[in-house]
């Protein structure tokens, strides 16, 4: 049986995909990412993001942690 998966972020590339993956894994939530080591990732044309998924039971102890890693994101930008 597949284990329930949610989105908790639609990263904008690879890279800020892994930064909010990092940080979730170091409070103990385990995240999955689509292939991060493709070729391609950079290079095609449209509009590119990269969901960070969780299982759906880590979602309540996530939702805070994702939404201080996007209050960051925000100021930085």
């Amino acid at each position: 049986m597949k284990p329930d998966l949610v989105s908790v972020h639609e990263a904008a590339n690879a890279i800020e995909a892994r930064m909010l993956a990092d940080r979730l894994e170091e409070r103990g939530i385990r995240t999955f990412l689509d292939n991060t080591d493709t070729p391609l990732a950079g290079l095609t044309a449209g509009e590119q993001t990269m969901p960070v998924r969780i299982l759906e039971g880590d979602l309540p102890h996530a939702k805070p942690i994702v939404d201080d890693f996007l209050a960051e994101q925000d100021w930085i930008a």
